[in-house]
């Protein structure tokens, strides 16, 4: 079967799709949860967490100006490192994303049912997530715009909140500035380094944009400056306005601050964008989830079902059907820590993964169109960070994230092609299956 689509995105689609999966729940909903841990500080753990990302994210764009292929870290995995290695990123990887969904879809079913009181949270996010899966039937080139009107919309009303709010700061709210110490940062930097970590959306539909050697590098990087100015502006002037201990205890963060400033009328029109954003989160999130378990399921890895496709327009719509039942699960008996510290440790996991195979692929000599600056210095920075970040899961995400991946080697068991009963994983891509320097940065 090919796995060739006939809908391919461009920069600004795969842009979109970046910015869509970093401000989306984590702007609007974990801004507050920080702001509870760190205090007016969290602008400082927002920081660290922005220099993780951008450490982190140039890793990638070398990576992926290496290869074409779909499943972002399971792909840079199957290339470079062992098949058993492969298999648990493929499926942390996975199950990163659904448990990311969950905070996702919490948001959208609290600030809708601000506007519809009638609607419950768990009903609001499951009929958000019904709709979004329906548009993601109808192919990747329909979402991707969807994607675009909603990031234009919600870069322009942020600014311009962002602009007013400021007229309406009491520094003395900045006092005490850090009142759980550097632990309450650091804890902090971790949420807003989840947070910051949307942008790998992009490299894991690799194979849906166009040119993406140098489309994925551009768009990692312009998706994460464009989110780090918002986080910072909306941070400043959310512990501006209201103490940081009201904000910590707040699951609608933005729209309690607009009623300091824009009076009754404020928080509806508030909620209405910040709906717009968090349904962009939706999408970004059903079509990694999608294209996550497709990957895995065209390796016999995952229930072979899962690569099923329509043959008019390639879409992946079991994959699709699977990813909004997965969510709607996720964001109807989630809970925020929890999810926060389970998608902790899946993330990072692959991230220390990836890294691992960029020196694995510069020590091969596998030509690559961008280059991480400053190496080996850059990797190994970036290598450090993410072991500081993946024991600051806690045991209930280390426990967590290591239980779905032992369901995964069990469900590949199954699931894979018989390799002469060794351990479950993707075939190795040959050196001559590596693709060649095509283009520039």
């Amino acid at each position: 079967m090919s796995t060739k689509t006939t809908q391919k995105i461009g920069f600004r689609e795969a842009t979109a799709l970046g910015v869509g999966g970093i401000i989306g729940a984590g702007i609007f909903v974990l801004s507050g949860t920080a702001s509870g841990i760190a205090g007016p500080a969290v602008v400082v753990s927002f920081g660290i967490a922005f220099a993780a990302s951008l450490i982190l994210s140039l890793c990638y764009a070398e990576l992926s100006s290496m290869h074409e292929d779909s499943g972002g870290p399971y792909a840079y995995a199957k290339r470079h490192l062992p098949p058993f290695v492969a298999t648990v990123v493929g499926w942390a990887n996975w199950g990163a994303w659904m448990c990311a969904s969950s905070y996702v879809g919490i948001g959208v079913g609290s600030y809708l049912h601000l506007l519809v009181p009638s609607l419950s949270q768990p009903v609001a996010s499951t009929l958000v997530i019904a709709v979004f899966t329906g548009l993601n039937l109808l192919g990747i080139r329909f979402s991707g715009k969807v994607q675009f009107i909603a990031l234009i919309l919600t870069v322009l009303v942020l600014l311009g909140f962002i602009a007013l709010g400021a007229t309406h700061v009491d520094t003395a709210l900045y006092t005490p500035f850090m009142p759980h110490g550097m632990s309450g940062v650091l804890e902090a930097a971790l949420i807003g380094f989840l947070a910051l970590t949307g942008w790998d959306a992009i490299v894991v539909s690799a194979e849906e944009i166009t040119e993406p050697r140098r489309t994925i590098p551009l768009s990692i990087l312009t998706s994460l400056g464009i989110s780090f100015i918002l986080y910072a502006g909306l941070l400043l002037i959310e512990n501006g306005i209201i103490p940081w201990d009201r904000l910590g205890a707040s699951e609608t963060p933005v729209v309690d601050v607009s009623r300091v400033f824009f009076g009754t009328h404020g928080p509806f029109v508030v909620n209405c964008i910040v709906l717009v954003a968090l349904l962009a989160a939706v999408n970004a999130n059903l079509i990694v989830i999608s294209r996550s378990s497709m990957v895995l399921a065209r390796d016999r890895l995952a229930p072979r079902v899962l690569e099923s496709t329509a043959t008019s327009r390639q879409v992946p719509v079991v994959a699709i059907v699977a990813a909004g039942v997965a969510q709607t699960v996720m964001s109807t008996a989630g809970n925020l820590r929890f999810a926060v510290s389970a998608t902790g440790f899946l993330y990072t996991l692959t991230f220390i993964t990836s890294i691992v195979a960029l020196f694995v692929a510069r020590r091969r000599g596998i030509s690559a169109s961008f280059k991480a600056p400053l190496y080996p210095v850059v990797p190994a920075l970036a290598l450090a960070l993410c072991f500081v970040f993946i024991t600051s899961a806690g045991a209930v995400g280390i426990l967590t994230g290591v239980g779905w991946i032992l369901l995964g080697l069990v469900c590949a068991r199954w699931t894979s092609r018989p390799r002469g009963g060794g351990a479950p994983g993707p075939a190795p891509v040959r050196d001559d299956e590596v693709p060649a320097e095509h283009g520039s940065v």
